[in-house]
């Protein structure tokens, strides 16, 4: 029986998924819709579990003899976010509290929580932002996961929950959905290599830490069970790229300049975010993988996908 529980194989869960497959430990996985292949190869055999984590009855059958669970399911996209909060609100908060709920009775089982460490935060007074630094989220997306991290911390002080709370900064890489309307990366990528037309927010001075989601994988996989270290810790590089030597980077890699079509600032967005990862390098040895070595392999995932060539 898999020791292992992710709760959403969406992007980021879908590496999760895949680097605990590789690592000899397939795991169970309840999520909304059956994941692509490969990934669902990497899910034990017959214990992909389909539907909402907020399904009491679902998720007791999915929590069954597992010992930790990694949850990397999210609500909305953060521009959807904003045009419906309470809809966002009932679709992230619904199932982290039914999961709450079902912990309470099963003490022992640990909780691996992805939150947003690019939006927590808001527009921080200093980069990096340290863990312990205030948290003003501007958007609803960022109050929305700060709620949830806060309704974690309450069930780990009242109930003795052992649980971790990774902030990860701008998440990159294969599996993400180029035309959800998140991901600069992949959506750069895909609009560059198809000729069409890439909304830029603002002057492109917007400064993000981005982090390969392998690295995020491994490091949830390496915690996954682990006392070690604060109950929570930024996951990122540490080092911020502005928006346009972003768009620089994907221009290079695929070989072709961008069309740009110039758009005024969004008033939710984070204007400069970078995470201090000192406490995470303390309990784990990550090396993260470089930006332009990042975008290369989402580039090949985008060509093997459409069937390209890159």
């Amino acid at each position: 029986m898999p020791r292992t529980l992710v709760v959403g194989c969406g992007f980021i869960g879908s590496h999760v998924v895949t680097t605990l497959g590789r690592s000899g430990e397939p795991p169970r996985v309840l999520t909304r819709s059956r994941p692509v292949e490969p990934v669902a190869a990497a899910v034990a055999p017959g214990e992909l579990v389909l539907g909402d984590a907020g399904e009491p009855a679902l998720l007791e059958r999915a929590l069954s003899g597992v010992e930790r669970v990694a949850y990397c399911a999210g609500g909305l996209l953060p521009t959807a976010s904003e045009r419906d909060p309470q809809r966002d609100r009932e679709l992230t908060m619904g199932p982290i509290e039914a999961l709450l709920k079902a912990l309470r009775r099963r003490p022992g089982v640990t909780l691996v929580y992805l939150s947003s460490g690019g939006t927590v935060y808001g527009d921080p007074a200093r980069l990096p932002a340290r863990e312990g630094d205030p948290t003003v989220p501007i958007s609803t997306y960022g109050r929305i996961h700060l709620d949830c991290e806060e309704a974690i911390e309450a069930a780990r002080r009242e109930t003795g929950l052992r649980s971790r709370i990774l902030r990860c900064a701008t998440v990159y890489g294969e599996h993400q959905a180029p035309d959800r309307g998140q991901g600069a990366v992949v959506t750069f990528l895909d609009r560059i290599e198809r000729g069409v037309p890439i909304d830029l927010f603002g002057d492109g001075g917007t400064i993000r830490d981005y982090v390969y989601a392998g690295d995020v994988a491994a490091v949830v996989a390496a915690l996954l069970g682990s006392a070690e270290g604060p109950p929570v810790l930024n996951v990122g590089t540490g080092v911020g790229t502005s928006l346009l030597d972003l768009l620089h980077l994907t221009e290079a890699e695929v070989g072709r300049e961008a069309k740009v079509v110039r758009n005024p600032a969004r008033g939710f967005e984070v204007r400069q975010i970078v995470l201090d990862t000192t406490a995470l390098r303390k309990v784990v040895a990550l090396e993260p993988t470089p930006l332009a070595e990042g975008i290369r392999r989402t580039h090949r995932w985008l060509a093997a996908r459409s069937g390209a060539r890159v």
